[in-house]
Formats: structure tokens, C-alpha cells, sequence
């Protein structure tokens, strides 16, 4: 199996997942999709990207409760996929396996319910505002973002420079800070809200010589603002020039 990180909660980079995706197929094997950062922010083909299995929470870009979270099977494939949990399914209650049919087949015991309620509520809206326009307002305010930032005295940015290429996720840091002090001063002095450290991803913050410290993290979502980007802007500009 190929295993592919849609887009980096680090960086924010969009990985090809359609060159991988012939990749996998040219070589029969199957391909994963953990589009844990970027569903519900760009749009995803599963047919175009050739995934066997879609993975993905539903708190994050789908603007659901904890605790939820969907897998697309692609037919055929749940042949080769055990259940985690058995019991209680409730639709063959005179077996004590899971049936085979879908979806119950890895659905033991009670659901989720408030929490499904609340996907379905979450993607809803989502459709309702529509893929072209979550995308072209995440790629204008990451872009702002980007513009702003570039150039300034001793920051220094990761990732890829396009607003095309990534999703709302920017990592930085600068020079004479600690990311945990700057973070700190951010909400202290601004109340800017921001993640500092190494994001769950030693080995990527290793391939980019930023441990033990790691990176400071800004994360642009649906409801964020253009005023927002220009006061994150402006914080950066006046703690750089000091």
C-alpha cells in the first residue's frame, strides 16, 4: 500500500496525489489518502486521484464535531479489510461476527449520532457555499498572508511560495525567538492564536532542521478574514522591526 499525506500539516504543501495514484496503480497495489488537511479546503476527485481508501476527520475542514470522521472504499476493496471492533451491529443479530454488507460491516455497536448529525450539517454548508468559492477565498487570503510576510527582517517562511500549491496552513519562525516565546507575545500583545512546536510531525521538522524547537504554525480557515490576515501582517511587521 502507498500511504500519501494530502496536504503537510507542517508546511501546508499539496502533494501530486494523482502522479502517486498512477503510481500505485501501475504497480497494483493499493493507495491511501489521509486528507486529514485538505478535505473540505480544495476539491478531491477520488476517481481523478485513483485512491482505493479516502481517510479524513470531520473536524478540521468539514467543520464537524470530534469524534467523527469518514473512509471511502472503493468497491472491492472492503473484501480485503478486517473490522476493528466486532458486535452489535443490530442488522444480523444472529451472528456473532460482523456481516459483510456496508456500511454495518465496521459500524459496532451505537453510533456516533450527535456527531454524524453534526457532519452532515457541517458538509451541508460547505456545498452550499460551494468548491469554487472555499478554494478561491483559502487562495486569496493564504496569498495575502504569503505577500505579507515575505521579506521580512529575519522571518523566514516554509513551504511553497504559491498560494496554489498549499493549503491554509503557514509555518514560520524568527530569528531571536523561541516559536513557543513567539506564540506567547502573539496572543499576549495581539491575541493572535497560533501553534508553536513540532505539530506531531518530529520527522518532518527533523528533515527540515527545526528540531527540538520546531515552527510556529498560522492556520487560515473558512471563516477567516481578510482583516484578520492584515492584523497578522501587522504583528509581524512591528515584532520584526524591533
Amino acid at each position: 500500500m502507498i500511504a500519501l499525506i494530502h496536504a503537510s500539516n507542517v508546511t501546508g504543501a499539496v502533494q501530486p496525489a494523482e502522479a502517486i495514484g498512477k503510481i500505485a496503480a501501475d504497480h497494483g497495489v493499493l493507495f491511501l489518502l489521509d486528507a486529514a488537511q485538505s478535505i473540505g479546503y480544495v476539491p478531491i476527485d477520488v476517481a481523478t486521484t485513483g485512491c482505493h481508501l479516502l481517510a479524513a476527520p470531520g473536524h478540521k475542514g468539514l467543520l464537524c464535531p470530534m469524534g467523527t470522521g469518514v473512509l471511502h472504499v472503493a468497491a472491492g476493496v472492503e473484501k480485503q479489510l478486517l473490522p476493528l471492533r466486532q458486535g452489535g451491529t443490530g442488522t444480523r443479530s444472529d451472528e456473532d461476527r460482523q456481516p459483510q454488507s456496508l456500511p454495518d460491516r465496521y459500524e459496532s455497536g451505537n453510533l456516533n449520532v450527535p456527531g454524524i448529525v453534526g457532519l452532515e450539517a457541517g458538509v451541508s454548508h460547505l456545498l452550499e457555499l460551494g468548491e469554487a468559492h472555499i478554494l478561491a477565498h483559502g487562495r486569496m487570503l493564504v496569498q495575502r498572508l504569503l505577500a505579507g510576510l515575505t521579506g521580512l527582517p529575519g522571518l523566514r517562511l516554509y513551504g511553497p511560495p504559491s498560494g496554489d500549491d498549499r493549503v491554509g496552513v503557514i509555518s514560520l519562525n524568527v530569528k531571536g525567538f523561541d516559536p513557543q516565546e513567539l506564540a506567547a507575545v502573539l496572543d499576549a500583545q495581539w491575541r493572535i492564536q497560533t501553534r508553536a512546536g513540532l505539530h506531531c510531525a518530529p520527522r518532518m521538522h527533523a528533515a527540515l532542521d527545526t528540531s527540538p524547537s520546531g515552527m510556529l504554525r498560522l492556520s487560515i480557515g473558512h471563516f477567516s478574514t481578510q482583516e484578520e490576515i492584515d492584523a497578522v501582517i501587522a504583528a509581524f511587521t512591528e515584532i520584526t522591526s524591533e
